[in-house]
């Protein structure tokens, strides 16, 4: 099930609410003044040709949004989700022009039907696949984004035994960037220690606390990055030493204007258990960014807050793959309203919810 087919009857009024405000779009978010407001009207979306079966997932009382993409300051991002209805089994749906492609092969693992993780793999040569988990059934391309020409990388230097994956798998040399007041990160390794750092990233490439990342390692299997504020990432997950990608993280820099999400009906900041940021937004030439943990030590249920707005999407919804307790993975939804956290089995994520790293256009 998707995350919003998941909620409890505690919560029928607000899901019938959030239903008809999708389907009618009556609720569309203002953007805030300033340079966010500024940016929001030069995203151009352009609408994939979807092959091989694969079709948009959006439905009249989970509206996702129109499968596109968009090039803004150097940056690629995706929104929408995508089903293969027919018999076809090809992996491919979609291919990007020229452009709009990576300078190296991207794996990234993504929310797919009943919060399994997925993958779509993002080829240099323009190619997009989607596979493993539930991904035919239901897959979520919002939150991808990675960084093109003309934002320069930088190569990191690997610690602790772990090594380049990019003569295998044509992935980068693990790298970072740094534009417009967000780090990048980008590349693949493998074959370290997991208990020990795999790189220290340079001090303008730090946050300024502790981040918890799921991230694909090898095989679609999932594995999770912790970044520190001394710029230490350390790499957990039982396949991580086979294969462990860097590509779709990014974050704001140390400085950044973090404004405090207001939670609700029992969940609490992880500020103190986990040595993180107190869950935050901040609105950066356009784009959202999330950051923190947060937990709910009462046991109540998915809603989690109310978006304010400039935070909130239009009318379309957001299913977006996250860290929850022990690396498992869970997912949080933004909409035109209310924000919403799930997991399989759902104390997964009362135990610890991760919004760091999470980034999407305001359109999306």
């Amino acid at each position: 099930m998707k995350l919003l087919e998941r909620l409890p009857a505690r919560l029928a009024f607000a899901a019938a609410l959030l239903a008809v405000t999708l389907a009618s779009g009556s609720a569309a978010a203002a953007a805030p003044t300033g340079a966010g407001a500024a940016a929001k009207s030069k995203f151009t979306w352009h609408t994939f040709k979807l092959l091989n079966g694969w079709s948009s997932a959006s439905a009249p009382k989970l509206k996702t949004g129109t499968p596109s993409w968009t090039s803004h300051n150097g940056v690629i991002y995706l929104r929408g989700a995508i089903k293969q209805a027919g018999p076809d089994t090809s992996a491919d749906f979609a291919a990007l022009p020229k452009y709009a492609r990576p300078a190296h092969n991207l794996y990234i693992q993504v929310f797919t039907q009943s919060e399994a993780p997925g993958t779509v793999y993002i080829a240099s040569d323009g190619t997009l696949e989607a596979y493993s988990g539930n991904a035919t059934t239901f897959a979520s391309l919002s939150g991808i984004s990675y960084a093109i020409a003309p934002i320069k990388s930088h190569k990191l230097t690997l610690t602790n035994g772990w090594v380049s994956s990019q003569s295998q798998w044509g992935t980068g040399n693990p790298a970072y960037a740094v534009s417009g007041g967000i780090v990048y990160l980008s590349g693949s390794l493998k074959a370290g220690a997991t208990a020990k750092a795999a790189l220290t990233l340079p001090k303008a490439a730090r946050p300024p606390h502790q981040m918890f990342l799921s991230v694909y390692t090898n095989d679609a299997s999932t594995g999770y990055v912790t970044i520190k504020p001394d710029g230490r990432v350390i790499i957990n997950g039982s396949d991580a030493v086979d294969f462990t990608s860097l590509a779709n993280i990014s974050f704001p820099v140390t400085g950044t204007k973090w404004t405090n999400f207001k939670l609700e009906d029992g969940w609490k900041s992880g500020f103190t258990p986990f040595h993180t940021a107190t869950p935050a937004y901040a609105i950066i030439n356009g784009v959202v960014y999330f950051t923190g943990t947060m937990l709910d030590p009462k046991g109540s249920v998915g809603l989690w807050t109310t978006y304010p707005k400039g935070v909130r999407t239009a009318k379309d919804v957001l299913e977006l793959e996250v860290f929850t307790v022990s690396g498992n993975v869970g997912a949080v939804g933004v909409t035109n309203s209310f924000g919403l956290a799930a997991s399989n089995p759902f104390l997964l994520a009362q135990g610890c919810t991760s919004l760091a790293g999470i980034a999407y256009p305001q359109s999306s």
